[in-house]
């Protein structure tokens, strides 16, 4: 302690190494040791984590993105099922638990409607429990306990399968289709809510014990719903459909909703405009200033509505003289913007490629198409637009649907060829633009004209009979 004491005061500038030897060192070496592969380890843990989260995107089930926020505290029904919770993330609600009865009920239905033991069917879903579980959310999986998880998912899936069985031509019992038509606008609205889903391997497992025609009701959907404003108008249902066989796996219903509302994608490789000769990765100089409706009927741009209803079908076709816009046609009511608002969330929250989102390229089209009122009824003159929505409401739901958006290959695909047709027909447009913004003035003049020609022929007749 005393040569401690006596010690020359040591520099504040001046490093001092001290060595530590013998079992000291080794401790705090094997300390440094377990400190870096403590860490390393819980780096591992996080990467395999997101690798694993990764795999299962395409199955997982989503929760609405952060940028829904907004539009859900003004409206909570689009996104909060009304009558039936389908899945955990509404199990328990108090204003569903009416539908928790309905469910055992059809479950009941289902397996002796079908002839197999309720304990089979149950068995089954309780082997493929853990995988539809991982779907999920980390917590509600620590959360739940996994009988229940198992018998929940069994009662959902049996539930969605009888009302699919009862929709498409085999009516449930009496007691139950009561239910099932009462409510029916209810339980359709809440089947295709993003937070309201089972794992389609729930799904595809009972229909090993019952063939539901899933495909069917899907479409059947799609012409009652999409489709509903075509009847006596001449269209063409497209011929698009699905089944087990045809090669694609959903995630679940609304998954397979999107994708048979978005139609056939005929290429998996470069994305191509049908009647277009864009390719992609074109740049766009400037995005065109006046792009709705009547802005671009002003430069010779004619809308034109498709004949099927497949998000898809869209593009610019160049005449000899003016170019068309089609795109798919919009039926706007309750139903339709719940379902086309979930669809959105579904390919915003889940892995849809910058160039595979068929929802939002036709969101952000039509959306540019509308400025103002007076471009929503120009869009009902030319049949894009149907439905028993307003005007006003048309306008305010789509433009709140942009902002929760974001730019797609397709959709800058289009704007590049509305501005290809702007810059290469310039001279034309300007002749036909004047022509068009005048053309009352113009229907005037030639008017006075008519009436003064025959007057002027007539003075100048007279003219000559006196001469």
């Amino acid at each position: 302690m005393e040569a401690f004491q006596s010690a020359t005061p040591v520099a504040a500038d001046v490093t001092i190494n001290v060595a530590i030897t013998g079992d000291a060192a080794d401790e705090e070496a094997s300390g440094i040791i377990v400190a870096d592969a403590t860490v390393q380890e819980k780096l591992g843990r996080a990467a395999e984590k997101l690798e694993a989260d990764f795999s299962k995107m395409e199955a997982k089930m989503h929760r609405y993105p952060a940028s829904f926020r907004g539009l859900r505290s003004k409206d909570d029904s689009y996104f909060v099922p009304q009558y039936v919770a389908i899945g955990p993330y509404h199990h328990g609600a108090a204003h569903l638990q009416r539908a928790e009865e309905m469910k055992r009920a059809a479950a009941c239905f289902l397996c002796e409607d079908w002839g197999h033991p309720a304990e089979e069917v149950y068995a089954k879903i309780l082997s493929v429990a853990d995988d539809a579980r991982s779907c999920y959310d980390d917590d509600l999986q620590q959360l739940q306990d996994a009988a229940d998880f198992a018998t929940m998912m069994f009662h959902d899936g049996c539930f969605l399968l009888h009302y699919i069985i009862h929709r498409t031509g085999r009516p449930a019992r009496p007691s139950l289709a009561c239910w099932f038509v009462v409510n029916q606008e209810s339980i359709l609205w809440d089947m295709f809510l993003l937070e309201n889903q089972v794992p389609w391997l729930v799904l595809d497992s009972l229909m090993a014990f019952v063939p539901a025609p899933v495909g069917q009701f899907i479409a059947n959907v799609v012409a009652t719903s999409f489709e509903a404003s075509w009847q006596g108008v001449g269209r063409d249902k497209s011929s698009f459909s699905w089944n087990k066989e045809s090669g694609y796996k959903p995630a679940h219903l609304l998954d397979l909703l999107r994708y048979y509302q978005s139609g056939d994608r005929k290429s998996r490789g470069a994305l191509t405009i049908p009647g277009t000769d864009v390719i992609p990765g074109i740049g766009i100089t400037s995005v065109p200033q006046s792009s709705s409706a009547i802005d671009l009927a002003e430069i010779g741009v004619q809308l034109t509505s498709n004949r099927t209803a497949k998000f898809r079908d869209m593009g610019v076709r160049k005449g000899i003289f003016f170019c068309k816009l089609f795109l798919a046609p919009l039926v706007m009511d309750d139903t339709n913007a719940r379902m086309l608002l979930n669809m959105l969330a579904l390919e915003v929250s889940s892995r849809a490629t910058y160039e595979d989102s068929p929802v939002r390229s036709y969101i952000l089209l039509i959306a540019m198409l509308m400025n103002r009122e007076e471009d929503v009824h120009q869009l009902r003159a030319k049949h894009i637009l149907h439905g028993r929505f307003s005007d006003q409401r048309t306008l305010s739901f789509v433009k709140g649907l942009v902002d929760l958006s974001f730019d797609t290959n397709r959709h800058r695909l289009l704007l590049a060829e509305l501005e290809a047709y702007r810059h290469k027909r310039w001279i034309w447009i300007s002749l036909y633009k004047f022509v068009y913004n005048n053309q009352k003035s113009i229907v005037t003049v030639f008017s006075i004209i008519g009436v003064l020609v025959p007057i002027f022929k007539a003075l100048f007749s007279i003219k000559q009979h006196q001469q």
